[in-house]
């Protein structure tokens, strides 16, 4: 029954080796389909790389940048404690009044700008250096939960 040719009517005929695998593939490959690193590096195609020295000075730049920013988070937390402040600005922000929000944060005193976005459910502020022209370097993103 088994030899009879019409039992197995729908299967595939079976290589040997697949037809189109190439020899260039088959060593960095795992047999579960991701990238084998050392394989690669035994077979020269992972090649050492040099990289420029290490420069600490515009990570400095953004740490020492990121303490006054996170100083300006500080200030905007404590502002917001007050129940007055916060419910003039969860007010302002609810009737969609962006130039109030605006002027309610920067009544805080932050050397830094904050940038104010928010929804039914959040308040996200912003906090980066003020920075003429140049690309920041860093920034400081609070948001806070005030509604469901």
């Amino acid at each position: 029954m088994y030899d009879y040719p019409a039992y197995y009517y729908n299967q595939q005929p079976v290589y040997p080796h697949t037809p189109t695998a190439s020899p260039y593939c088959q060593p960095c490959c795992s047999p579960y389909g991701s990238w084998d690193r050392t394989a690669a590096m035994d077979h020269g195609l992972y090649e050492h790389r040099d990289y420029p020295a290490v420069d600490t000075k515009i990570l400095s730049h953004s740490l020492t940048t990121s303490q006054h920013l996170l100083k300006d988070a500080s200030l905007v937390i404590q502002k917001l404690a007050d129940p007055a402040t916060s419910h003039e600005l969860m007010k302002h922000a609810q009737q969609g009044n962006q130039k109030e929000v605006d002027r309610i944060v920067r009544s805080f005193g932050s050397t830094s700008s904050v940038a104010t976005t928010y929804s039914p459910s959040s308040v996200r502020f912003t906090i980066d250096p003020r920075t003429d022209g140049g690309v920041p370097c860093c920034e400081v993103t609070l948001s806070l939960k005030w509604g469901q």
